[in-house]
């Protein structure tokens, strides 16, 4: 049995070694806490961080927060999930012009200032959200809708997912990864995948994988999806047959 970790967004920047030894350790010291035998299992994760930062800087020409010069435009992706950040937490366009002020940006939410001000009014009320936020949408947009990019994530991560069992792990933007990789593929043999803080329930990111039908790909024998309600990343916490399909299992 082996056991694969896919890490999620904004991981540029961190020593692929290190990632691992954070997240193995993160395991072990909770197996040895509840007083769990190790198994004899040697942890593994594809590092797709760099690769995935460098070709969004690249179709964005800046960084992922602040990208772009004055009047740069968005995608339809980018808008339908800021939109449906915003509406979560009842941020109308009323409260992206007050933030405005007097600064002249062209009317409506495909306007990257519009965006980054909602963003702002976001950030009032969830700290931390235009850095994090921010950056989920972009990077999921990019991952979901240029296939250049997708393809050099999918290189990265898809070897992983080999013949035999294993056991996937992911995390935020991962889960999506893997889900898209697992309907590909049909020779991993998956007794166990786990998404934690997964945005796949997200209506932006459901409309870019459908179809075909959502649904646990074949090969998964058991879906566990940890959740966390405080968590604004993930939106839609739970995964179930409101948010994205039946058959997972919601913790």
């Amino acid at each position: 049995m082996r056991l694969v970790f896919v890490h999620g967004m904004r991981q540029e920047g961190h020593s692929a070694t290190n990632l691992l030894h954070a997240w193995r350790e993160s395991l072990h010291g909770t197996w040895d806490r509840l007083g769990l035998a190790r198994p004899a299992i040697e942890p593994e994760m594809p590092y797709y961080g760099d690769v995935l930062d460098q070709l969004t800087r690249e179709i964005h020409g800046g960084g992922v927060v602040g990208r772009g010069a004055p009047g740069t435009t968005i995608s339809p992706t980018e808008e339908a999930m800021m939109r449906e950040f915003a509406d979560a937490y009842n941020v109308d366009d009323a409260d992206v012009r007050a933030e405005l002020g007097s600064e002249v940006v062209a009317r409506g939410p495909a306007n990257w200032e519009w965006v980054q001000a909602m963003g702002r009014v976001l950030e009032q009320r969830i700290p931390l959200f235009r850095k994090i936020g921010v950056s989920l949408v972009v990077q999921v947009d990019a991952y979901l809708n240029r296939p250049h990019i997708m393809q050099a994530v999918n290189d990265i991560v898809g070897p992983f997912f080999k013949p035999g069992p294993v056991v996937i792990v992911s995390h935020s933007l991962g889960t999506i990864v893997s889900y898209c990789l697992l309907r590909q593929t049909n020779f991993a043999d998956v007794p166990l995948f786990v998404t934690l803080g997964s945005p796949l329930g997200i209506n932006a990111v459901k409309d870019c994988i459908r179809p075909p039908k959502l649904a646990r790909p074949a090969q998964v024998g058991h879906w566990l999806n940890g959740v966390d309600n405080r968590d604004f990343v993930a939106l839609y916490a739970s995964l179930d047959p409101a948010t994205f399909c039946a058959g997972i299992e919601n913790v």
